[in-house]
């Protein structure tokens, strides 16, 4: 830790002379991003360590990911100081021998340095420890020696390579003499050696102290970028990104040795090249970038994703890896890989290639040339589907294809619906483009777009991806790369506004207008009095349609399914500092506001407003946010704790729980519970004291996903702490099992203060555990139902309850809490407080608050109850006091389904047919089949889930009433589960 502290301090001093004036630190607005697990945008670099357990991934959407070899899982994303436009892009990484440091870089530091900068990260902790800044030109590549003591940069422009000591930060040596950008540079495997490539058409190789052994032009007019050494260093590997070629040279002089056969390939190029072995002794060459297959059958024989046939792999993936065996002499095969450019290829240690998409994201090959995983984009892929978007007349719903060939869905952005849509789009209109009056033209995908005879100014290098005609052919809106522009008739700039990604379609209606973004978002902006206001974004998972829907403030709303967790608020520090970061998630008490978000939409941004104003400055309480890190682990055994690593992925045989302990750091918020959740549910949640606290975790079989997290001391934000994905060494997966159905029913009607009597809760409650019993069916091999009624329901009753349950549930089983009675809303915290039949005195919130149980002593109980699935069931009132936002957080913290009667300001209906309330009554419809059921008759939670909050309003409004229900899940990987089975 000396030596990196030492080295941290020679990396900060800079290499490029300091500046009269201190330059501006980074832009410290909140910037809300999407995080999804994976990239966003084009991936445009791979690395990995020598052991080949991590890869590294950098990309155009400013994150820097690693990931677990061989199987892809997410293990952390690193973050450097970002701006607005390009800033904070990130297009090189390396990573250090032993995988402990990570350099970074692209169009980095240029925003408050004036020049670029190489940020270091430690992989341990995800720090930013060290910065190299000083340099004339963004970082195409990076490299560093097989010894870890070299670290060399391609620079963009003609600022040539660089090389650096990679432990000190002192500079080694520069070649300048570039006339083009520098692309790629490469250490050989020996490091003694460097190569670079230029778009000046040359290729050259330097000594170890920088002296130029080799420099040729290897094809005259040519723009090579790929290079990669063979195993022995004796050849060098080159593609060009104009040319489908590959030169295969000797790295001595580079004379040119052979050029593989590219028969049967179509492409602009193939700029990304490596050489990598099958594990049996064999070097395969492999290439690839923009080649595709000229023809169906031409050229090399197709290898497909295993389980799929060729044919299905060639549709979902047009862009080729071309294999050749034998060091490139031999036949060679093409591996259908991506939807889009591959912009990197890099071996393996373990054998076979990973490869940088631009779909986004990045794939492995495998020894023998299977492709064991494609590029998984997490959102729509706008590009070819944008052109279509189209709105309703008042602007609030839209109308798109998420990806091509994919069935449109419509959102209806005050109902929070997204739905898929196989109608005619009946009701939504696209853009104008065309106009008698105002012939717009040379818009698409160009740099000079007109309005008859006027061209439409646009930034240098920046081409027009969407137009739309305003309203009565007042002007135009064009999107372009990076800006939204807007042109008045005449062809007159009059706004502009910088967006996140490529506008890729846009629509207008009124004076709101909609686009289709790069970034995979979809956004709302108000255009008038010249002027162009962003309103709302919407995220939405393409595979699991989990979506959200935010304001530029940060106020959210998300799907009954999940997708708090898609986006949050990204805050800088100084230039040298980790940024922070807080999703929506760990924040959600305080930001989730679906109806600010909606009035928002609607052109009201009074509630916005009242809301931030009462939450105070966001962006100081997320930069005070504790510290929970990671101090000590061991898994629990028959014979003792052993010792694990926070990054082991294994666990001993016989493992039963893990003893985790943390370091507990108070920064000025207080310190809240703390809590860890184990394959997304909580399983435990202990009160934190500044500074060591320990806590025991029980484990599933099979995979455990264990993640943390530490409230401030409102409970109105948490710090996410370390992670662990683990499972025991040479365990097999777990063996289906029907397990037991656990339900606990809480009903009062008559309280001890009788002036909060009730007359249905007690049939509810009775009703919906007796449906529950009747309907349980084959799914579970036994079922224990109790019911807690009236005098049973004191608060000592109620705790003793869900104490019962956690001492006899199993992982196996399925638990279903439901509770009907009176619940409140707290002041001024607005938790959520449940009545129990012992409340006498409701004359202040202290005394009412010992007397109930709150929120957090629920989410206690609930965390001591194994149970693998889950679901709450939660039909209170109490003059309307209970509104959406505390009862989704109650799902949120638990982390599972949570099904509640009443929203907003509505009380909840007391009887629908003088017998059941409404929620009840459709609790009942939804086990007794309405809800929707699979092919052998179960009603699963997510169904049970849906009907109900489609249901309630429906029941409400014959009774002249007005109701809803709040159906919500917390998981990041909804998985759903069966809760009933109707007879066929």
């Amino acid at each position: 830790m000396r030596g990196l502290a030492a080295a941290a301090l020679l990396l900060l001093a800079g290499i490029g002379g300091a500046f009269a004036q201190a330059p501006p630190e980074p832009p410290q607005q909140p910037f809300l991003r999407v995080e999804a697990a994976a990239h966003t945008a084009p991936v445009a670099r791979l690395a990995t360590d020598a052991e080949g357990r991590i890869l590294a991934s950098v990309s155009d959407d400013k994150t820097l990911r690693l990931w677990d070899l061989p199987d892809g899982t997410l293990r952390a994303v690193l973050r450097p100081p970002i701006g607005t436009e390009a800033e904070g892009e990130l297009y090189a990484v390396a990573l250090s021998p032993d995988g402990r440091r990570a350099f970074a870089a692209g169009w980095t530091g240029a925003a408050w340095d004036r020049s670029f900068a190489i940020y270091l990260f430690d992989t341990t902790n995800g720090r930013l420890v060290a910065r190299l800044p000083g340099l004339p030109a963004p970082v195409q590549h990076l490299a560093i020696s097989a010894d870890g003591t070299r670290v060399a940069a391609a620079l963009g422009g003609r600022a040539g390579i660089r090389v650096w000591d990679a432990r000190s930060g002192a500079p080694l040596w520069e070649d300048t003499g570039f006339t083009a950008p520098a692309r790629m540079v490469a250490f050989d495997p020996a490091g003694e050696r460097l190569a670079a490539s230029g778009a000046d058409g040359r290729l050259r190789v330097y000594d170890r102290a920088g002296r130029k052994t080799a420099d040729r032009a290897p094809v005259q007019g040519a723009r090579p970028f790929g290079l990669a050494w063979s195993p022995d260093g004796a050849l060098l590997a080159l593609g060009f990104e104009d040319r489908l070629r590959v030169e295969v040279m000797a790295a001595s002089d580079l004379r040119s040795v052979f050029v593989p056969d590219v028969a049967g390939l179509a492409g602009e190029g193939l700029p990304a090249v490596t050489w990598a072995h099958d594990g049996r002794g064999g070097v395969q060459l492999h290439a690839a970038g923009y080649a595709r297959r000229s023809a169906p059958g031409a050229g090399a024989r197709g290898i497909a994703a295993p389980g799929s046939s060729a044919g299905a792999a060639e549709a979902r993936r047009d862009f080729v890896i071309r294999r050749w065996t034998d060091f490139g002499l031999g036949p060679a095969s093409d591996i259908a890989a991506a939807r889009d450019a591959i912009a990197q290829l890099i071996p393996l240690p373990t054998g076979g290639v990973a490869y940088a998409a631009a779909d986004p994201g990045w794939g492995r090959v495998a020894p023998d040339g299977t492709l064991a995983i494609a590029p998984r984009p997490p959102g729509a892929d706008f590009r070819n589907t944008g052109a279509a978007l189209a709105v309703s007349a008042d602007g609030t719903r839209l109308r798109i294809a998420l990806r091509p060939g994919d069935a449109p869905v419509t959102f209806d952005s005050l109902a929070g619906a997204l739905v898929r849509d196989a109608g005619d789009g009946a009701g939504f209109a696209p853009a104008r483009t065309a106009s008698p009056r105002l012939p717009l033209a040379d818009w698409r995908n160009a740099n000079r777009p007109r309005l008859g005879q006027m061209p439409l100014r646009l930034g240098d290098g920046e081409f027009s991806r969407s137009a739309a005609l305003l309203a009565d052919d007042a002007g135009v809106l064009i999107g372009t790369d990076n800006s939204l522009r807007l042109f008045d008739a005449g062809g007159r700039a009059i706004a502009s506004l910088p967006v996140p990604g490529a506008v890729w379609g846009l629509a207008i209606a009124g004076d709101v207008a909609v686009g289709a973004l790069g970034d995979g978002t979809l956004r709302w902006w108000r255009i008038g009095a010249g002027r162009i206001i962003e309103q709302a974004a919407l995220f939405i998972h393409a595979q699991s349609l989990r979506w959200v829907l935010w304001t530029p403030e940060g106020l959210f709303d998300h799907a009954p399914n999940g997708g708090q967790e898609l986006v949050g608020l990204h805050l800088n520090g100084g230039r040298a500092q980790t940024p922070e970061w807080a999703s929506f998630q760990q924040a959600y008490r305080a930001l989730y506001a679906p109806a600010a978000v909606r009035a928002r939409i609607a052109g009201d941004g009074a509630p916005a407003h009242e809301r931030l104003a009462q939450l105070g400055e966001l962006r100081a309480r997320v930069g005070r946010l504790p510290v929970l890190a990671p101090r000590s682990a061991c898994a629990v055994t028959p014979e003792g704790c052993t010792p694990v690593a926070w990054d082991a992925r294994s666990l001993p045989a016989g493992a039963t729980a893990l003893r985790l302990g943390f370091t507990i750091t108070d920064r000025g918020l207080g310190l809240g519970p703390l809590d860890v959740l184990v394959n997304d549910r909580i399983a435990v949640r202990a009160e934190a004291t500044a500074g060591q606290l320990q806590a025991e975790v029980p484990l599933d079989a099979g995979a455990n996903r264990v993640t943390t997290r530490l409230y401030a001391e409102d409970r109105a934000l948490f710090a996410e702490g370390p992670t662990l994905d683990v499972r025991r060494a040479g365990e097999p997966e777990p063996a289906a099992d029907a397990g037991r159905l656990i339900v606990l029913a809480i009903g009062v009607n008559e309280y001890a203060n009788a002036a909060l009597n009730l007359n249905y809760a007690v049939p509810d409650a009775q009703v919906v555990a007796d449906t529950l019993r009747a309907r349980a069916g084959t799914l579970f091999r036994e079922v224990r139902v109790t019911v807690l009624r009236d005098r049973q329901a004191t608060r000592r009753g109620v705790m003793d309850a869900l104490e019962e349950v956690a001492r006899t549930t199993l992982p196996t089983d399925t638990f279903v809490l439901y509770i009907a009675g009176h619940g409140v809303r707290t002041e001024p915290d607005q938790r959520f407080l449940f009545l129990p039949h012992d409340v006498t005195d409701t004359s202040n919130w202290s005394t009412l608050r010992r007397q109930g149980i709150e929120d957090s002593q629920l989410v206690a109980a609930i965390a001591r109850i194994r149970a693998r699935d889950g679901l709450l069931l939660l039909d209170t009132c109490h003059a309307g006091q209970l509104t959406m936002d505390q009862l989704s957080a109650l799902g949120n913290e638990t982390g599972r389904f949570l099904l509640a009667a009443s929203t907003s300001v509505q009380e909840a209906l007391d009887s629908y047919d003088d017998r059941n309330g409404v929620f009840a009554y459709a609790v009942r419809e939804a086990l007794q089949g309405r809800a929707a059921t699979d092919g052998e008759g179960r009603v699963s939670a997510l169904a049970l889930g849906e009907w109900v909050m489609r249901r309630v309003p429906q029941l409400a409004r014959e009774k002249q009433h007005s109701q809803d229900a709040v159906f919500r899940t917390a998981s990041r990987e909804l998985r759903s589960f069966p809760i009933a089975m109707v007879p066929r």
